[in-house]
């Protein structure tokens, strides 16, 4: 092939228009049989793919109501008293531990069980070593060999995993029944353990001549070839397919052997070639005709740009035919007369370069004259004995350079910090310390960047529409950055007037008149990812409370 474009590129224009022409005649012939072909095996593919969609809509309307038969199920086991109570639950004697697992949990577990025979049984798995009452009742420990147990720490929602014995397990931690204002799980957690051929045993009669196959992307559920295709499936694993994702992110697909459907089309491949074979001999007369016209055009063209290469602006070329010729040759006209304006233009162009880089030093000459001015006030301070005014003048010096940053968006974290308890010392100085702040920051912080001016909207905003309005009560905002698994957590909390519930939502989607909680929510989610913007938490009239995370990582979203 190489050699074959290598030889074409060597040809004179009039040579490969010869060639292009026959090319183009042999060309669509090939292509109408393909067409024909391919449409046969299109109308095949969509009559089989309604087929499978039938039958896809049939599994997955089955299988998400078993779905959500047991993911309820298991909601209403893990809300129950008597659930929460087994593990949290400080027993006083082996006989109220007896009379517990006894009497109402073991009643519990088997009614259920008796009602739902895909259950092979259901297991309370507590985060405690004197907790064992047979196959309902296993201490947490026993979990940490699977190969789905770190999943588990992080999963507030039902998560589905195949065991090593092959059944089908619904798991979720159970709430911690000792917080009451936000949804909070302990470590303990239920089980509910199925026999996958009676759970799935619904998609067995769908369809016919298929392969099924139920998985979440990481591991398959379970798996399925019709005894009629068996053989012929292995044989080829081309396959026409239809999925569909059920509400637990289960993708259930169906496939079908390509090779079933191709046969009646392969007659039309013979066809074709003979059209071919006809039409070249009528093909190569015509094209001569065509290549003559078209050469003469070029050459004239190729003329004159080559007078153009040599520097001659002066070269005048005019065609007045209206096709696609005509028009590069008006065009390339154009383009000489467009290069004289444009040798005009970049020496303009030039002068403005100037004038911008000239205003950008004027940028960086003014914050270091507000700082030399705070400087200035700061030692008049001093000298007079002001250190309230002192104070104040080293604060604003700080805010503003850590504020301004050089023009640079990005600063180091500690930065950031120093940014942010300038301005509340500054606040408090304004608002005659009517309000405390404290600080947990954790000593060993990462020196990486992060965006900058991502904390100070944060206090701005419980300070200005939180503690100041609070006329009832001395303020407090608290300050905590801390790592954990491998992220920076920042927390801002104050015990202001609190944020109406209905507002919330909204706060991160109003654009505020100043540098507000949209901006900041906006710039987490593009720098870091979805899992990484604003979360926002209050209480009417008692307090509010905003976090965010950082990955420690350098590496951005």
């Amino acid at each position: 092939m190489k050699h074959l474009l290598h030889f074409y590129l060597n040809l004179r224009y009039k040579n490969k228009l010869i060639t292009t022409c026959i090319l183009v005649g042999i060309i669509p012939l090939t292509l109408l049989g393909l067409f024909c072909y391919y449409q046969t095996i299109h109308l095949l593919l969509g009559r089989e793919r309604t087929a499978l969609s039938l039958a896809v809509g049939t599994a997955y309307n089955s299988v998400n109501y078993q779905v959500q038969t047991y993911e309820n199920l298991l909601s209403y086991l893990t809300h129950s008293d008597i659930i929460v109570k087994v593990p949290s639950t400080q027993y006083q004697s082996i006989m109220e531990k007896y009379e517990m697992l006894s009497y109402e949990f073991d009643v519990l577990i088997k009614d259920v069980a008796t009602q739902h025979p895909e259950i092979d049984r259901i297991t309370l798995y507590a985060d405690r070593t004197d907790l064992y009452h047979g196959s309902q009742l296993r201490p947490l420990s026993d979990l940490e060999t699977e190969s789905w147990y770190d999943s588990l720490e992080h999963a507030a929602k039902p998560i589905w995993h195949l065991d090593r014995e092959g059944y089908l397990c619904l798991i979720q931690k159970i709430p911690n029944p000792f917080i009451d204002y936000i949804t909070s799980y302990s470590s303990h957690c239920l089980c509910i353990r199925l026999r996958p051929e009676q759970f799935f045993d619904v998609l067995t009669d769908i369809s016919s001549d298929y392969h099924l196959i139920v998985a979440d992307g990481e591991e398959t559920f379970y798996e399925y070839t019709s005894p009629s295709i068996e053989g012929k499936f292995t044989q080829s694993r081309k396959t026409t397919e239809v999925s569909g994702t059920l509400s637990n992110n289960w993708i259930i697909t169906l496939e079908k052997p390509f090779l079933l459907l191709a046969l009646p089309a392969n007659r039309m491949v013979g066809i074709v070639f003979l059209i071919i074979l006809v039409c070249i001999f009528l093909i190569y007369t015509v094209s001569n005709l065509l290549s003559e016209f078209f050469a003469q055009k070029v050459n004239l063209l190729l003329a004159t740009m080559q007078q153009v290469e040599k520097g001659d602006f002066s070269s005048k070329i005019h065609d007045d035919c209206p096709d696609e010729m005509g028009q590069l040759t008006n065009s390339f006209q154009h383009m000489i007369e467009e290069l004289n304006r444009l040798v005009v233009e970049d020496y303009k162009n030039k002068i403005t370069l100037k004038e911008t880089q000239l205003m950008a030093l004027q940028a960086q000459i003014n914050p270091h004259f507000l700082y030399n001015c705070l400087s200035q006030i700061n030692s008049k301070a001093l000298i007079n004995n002001q250190s309230e005014i002192s104070q104040m003048a080293q604060l604003l010096s700080t805010f503003y350079r850590t504020t301004l940053n050089k023009g640079r968006s990005e600063t180091l974290v500690v930065n950031e910090i120093k940014n942010v308890k300038a301005y509340i010392d500054i606040q408090r100085i304004l608002n005659d310390n009517v309000f405390d702040a404290a600080y947990q920051i954790d000593e060993q912080l990462p020196e990486q960047e992060i965006p900058n001016l991502l904390l100070q909207p944060l206090v701005e905003n419980a300070i200005v529409h939180g503690i100041l309005p609070n006329k009832t009560r001395h303020g407090n905002l608290f300050l905590t950055i801390s790592v954990v698994n491998g992220l920076i957590h920042f927390t801002v909390m104050d015990n202001g007037l609190g944020i109406p519930p209905e507002k919330i939502p909204l706060l991160t989607q109003t654009q505020s008149s100043g540098y507000g909680l949209k901006n900041v929510h906006e710039r987490l989610l593009l720098t870091y990812g979805e899992n990484h913007g604003l979360k926002i938490n209050s209480i009417p009239d008692q307090s509010t409370m905003i976090t965010f995370t950082i990955p420690v990582s350098s590496q951005k979203h």
